[in-house]
């Protein structure tokens, strides 16, 4: 399985393959519960997150299976023009679920920040297309920025919202060392 670092003119395909891989996540099932509503938006807000962060973004050769966003330790975590962006046109698309949306962000970095107050790799997000599922490829994405973090002498970080990822991220020597729920009786979140 070869994984690349993905040029920024195929945010838009990682963006859509992330937004089928968390279409049934539970914490965008809570904030847009109408599951055509949730298929409209999450294309643009993972894209949104892959310009307002500055994480490497990797993924599989070829057509874009499965895309994960790794933050190296000491990188500013957002670029300022996109994020002054987003701050526009996120009430505008997500209405009523900005409100939860931006108190269920603070909430998880506030976690991760509990969970590894030091220099850390983040897994700021990982996913694969569902038709490509179980076939290695959530592995794969793993490994530029676990290699990257044993290089470094510093742990790898991720937070995850689905009890289901739990025995997956174990697997590649995570473990839950923070967990709680979110405002707004949002989502079950574990920081790994």
């Amino acid at each position: 399985m070869e994984i690349v670092r993905l040029e920024r003119d195929r945010l838009g395909e990682a963006s859509d393959t992330l937004a089928r891989a968390f279409h049934d996540d539970p914490a965008w099932v809570w904030l847009i519960p109408d599951p055509r509503r949730r298929a409209r938006l999450l294309p643009w807000l993972f894209r949104v997150g892959f310009d307002v962060t500055a994480a490497d973004v990797w993924a599989t050769a070829g057509p874009v299976l499965g895309a994960a966003r790794w933050m190296p330790p000491g990188r500013p975590a957002m670029r300022v023009g996109p994020t002054l962006r987003a701050l526009v046109t996120t009430p505008l698309r997500l209405g009523t679920a900005t409100g939860p949306f931006l108190s269920y962000g603070g909430a998880v970095e506030a976690l991760r920040a509990e969970a590894m107050p030091g220099r850390h790799w983040y897994l700021a997000g990982i996913g694969v297309d569902p038709s490509a599922q179980r076939q290695g490829i959530g592995s794969a994405l793993l490994q530029p920025g676990l290699a990257a973090a044993a290089q470094e002498g510093v742990p790898a970080v991720l937070l995850t919202n689905s009890a289901v990822n739990l025995p997956f991220y174990e697997g590649h020597g995570f473990e839950v060392v923070r967990e709680g729920p979110t405002p707004g009786n949002g989502p079950h979140a574990w920081a790994m």
